[in-house]
């Protein structure tokens, strides 16, 4: 996948419609300053509405599930821990990504199974391996700027900045939305324990958020065919729309065999 940014994409918008609306091959000087105008004014609209939903996933917090354990707000009993999870992603599955946004992705995906891996106290030096890896791979300085931070949550905004000014705004969106998959996908295990000390509130947010995330794809995958196959996979998530844990706990029931097939489409 080409490095596009956020004004690259908007230029191909642009072209798309000069091509479509041009009558002759020799537009006049007028034309071409009204063009200048209205690519100007396109520009801006596609940066400021995806800034918007950058900057309201930011405000809507919620704890992700890899940070809860990481924190010590989950924790296991040593009888809970002799029946290990079998539903975590293997670290070695990484070693055959093609493209980079899959290998965005895996980061998200496989940072939360190696929290969870830790929760059972199983090994995690394979997943420690496999991480440094993607990181090495994909190069985003973004990564190691933040690679200290506890809460990727709390920051998520400035990385999501970082990103844009880097020309990588679209994978951003592919690891934010194959991380929100694999939470819910882990959380559909066991909601009592993996939901455990959320709210209604936190609920209503993480729904909120899944709503930005969709609009984010679903923009994006217009101008790049493999965005297009990541919003297929996401179809699961628009039936998410709880506003009470009780209502999410249900809801992670009924899609949790349709969320597996998403986050397999993320890495194959």
């Amino acid at each position: 996948m080409k490095k596009l940014s956020i004004l690259a994409i908007a230029f191909a918008a642009i072209a798309l419609v000069s091509c479509g609306n041009k009558s002759n091959a020799n537009a006049s000087e007028e034309d071409t300053i009204v063009k200048s105008f209205e690519q100007t004014q396109l520009e801006e609209a596609v940066k400021m509405h995806f800034d918007s939903i950058a900057a309201q996933i930011g405000e809507k917090k919620f704890t992700p599930l890899y940070k809860a354990i990481n924190d010590g707000e989950l924790k296991l009993t040593d009888e809970e821990k002799k029946v290990q999870p079998d539903y975590l992603i293997q670290p070695e599955v990484a070693n055959d990504l093609q493209t980079i946004a899959q290998k965005y992705a895996a980061l998200y995906m496989l940072n939360t199974d190696k929290a969870v891996a830790n929760l059972y106290g199983m090994d995690v030096a394979g997943y420690d391996k496999v991480l440094a890896k993607l990181a090495a791979d994909v190069n985003d300085p973004v990564i190691e700027k933040f690679s200290s931070k506890k809460s990727f949550n709390d920051i998520e905004h400035d990385i999501y900045s970082e990103m844009e000014k880097n020309g990588r705004i679209h994978f951003f969106w592919v690891a934010t939305c194959a991380g929100t998959v694999e939470q819910l996908y882990i959380a559909s295990q066991n909601t009592e324990k993996f939901l455990q000390g959320y709210d209604d509130e936190t609920v209503a947010n993480i729904t909120f958020r899944i709503v930005l995330i969709l609009d984010a794809i679903d923009n994006l995958s217009v101008y790049d065919a493999e965005i297009q196959g990541f919003a297929e996979a996401l179809e699961p998530l628009k039936k998410i729309n709880a506003t009470t844990v009780e209502e999410l706990k249900a809801e992670l029931a009924e899609v949790q065999a349709e969320l597996a097939e998403s986050r397999k489409a993320f890495l194959e």
